[in-house]
C-alpha cells in the first residue's frame, strides 16, 4: 500500500545564504500533520527525527561550542507547540549564522508503507529548486545529503525539458549554469547521508561524527 504525502515545511533560505543543503523528504510521521505522531525526542523540522544525525554533524563541524546546547534542545519540557517554537528558532538562527539554506527535493510523493527509507519514496512533484536559486542570488552551491536518491532526483529535475531552457548541467552534474544575464554558476556536491544507518559503516557513532563532520565542513566552507 502506498501513502500520498506532502512536504510539511517551507524551504528556509536566509537572505545571504551561500549554500543550499538539499535532502529528500521527512519520515512518514512528520508528514501526517498530526503532532502526536512524533516521538518524544523528535523536533518538528527538517532532519528532526531523533535518530537522524544531520544537526549533530553540522554543529560539530561549524559550532562545536554549541553541541551541548543542541543536545539539550531535543529534551525540552512542555507542549509540542512550545518546544517546536524554541527548537525551530534555534536551528534557523544556526543556519542564518552559517549562511546555510535548507530544502528538500520532493514536494509531493507516495511512500510505500510507513518506512523512512528514501527508496520507498516515489516522486509526484519536485520542489522548485530553480525558483529558489532565482529568488536567492547569493546561493553558489547545492550540497545533496545523499547520492543514490537526492542527487539522482536533483539531476532528474534539472534534466526536464522545460528546465533545460533556463539551466545547463556541466562537469558530469557537478555544476549548474543558470542562463541568466550574466550567466551564473552553481556548484553541486554530494555529502554522506546523515541517517542512522550510515553509522554502521564506521567503528562507532563517535568516529562517524568526527569523520563526516570534517567532510561537511570542508564542503560547506570551500570556495570550490
Amino acid at each position: 500500500m502506498k501513502n500520498m504525502q506532502y512536504h510539511p515545511y517551507q524551504p528556509f533560505i536566509p537572505e545571504d545564504a551561500k549554500v543550499l543543503l538539499l535532502g529528500s523528504a521527512p519520515p512518514y510521521r512528520f508528514c501526517t500533520g498530526i503532532a502526536n505522531n512524533l516521538k518524544n525526542k523528535d523536533m518538528d523540522y527538517y532532519y528532526g527525527s531523533y535518530s537522524n544525525l544531520l544537526w549533530d554533524i553540522l554543529f560539530q563541524a561549524l559550532k562545536p561550542e554549541e553541541i551541548n546546547c543542541f543536545a539539550n534542545l531535543r529534551c525540552l519540557p512542555g507542549s509540542r507547540k512550545s518546544k517546536t517554537a524554541v527548537q525551530v528558532k534555534f536551528l534557523q538562527n544556526f543556519l542564518v549564522e552559517n549562511f546555510l539554506g535548507m530544502a528538500d527535493i520532493l514536494l509531493q510523493f507516495t511512500r510505500k508503507d510507513t518506512g523512512a527509507e528514501d527508496y520507498k519514496l516515489s516522486v509526484l512533484k519536485y520542489q522548485d529548486i530553480l525558483g529558489i536559486l532565482s529568488a536567492n542570488p547569493s546561493l553558489i552551491k547545492i550540497l545533496c545529503t545523499s547520492k543514490n536518491r537526492v542527487h539522482y532526483w536533483l539531476m532528474d529535475y534539472l534534466k526536464q525539458p522545460n528546465h533545460l531552457t533556463i539551466s545547463e548541467l556541466n562537469d558530469n552534474g557537478n555544476s549548474l549554469i543558470l542562463k541568466s544575464n550574466p550567466a551564473r554558476v552553481i556548484k553541486i556536491g554530494i555529502l554522506p547521508s546523515p541517517s542512522a544507518r550510515s553509522v554502521m559503516r564506521y567503528a562507532n557513532k563517535t568516529e562517524f561524527l568526527q569523520q563526516v563532520s570534517s567532510i561537511y565542513k570542508q564542503a560547506i566552507i570551500s570556495e570550490e
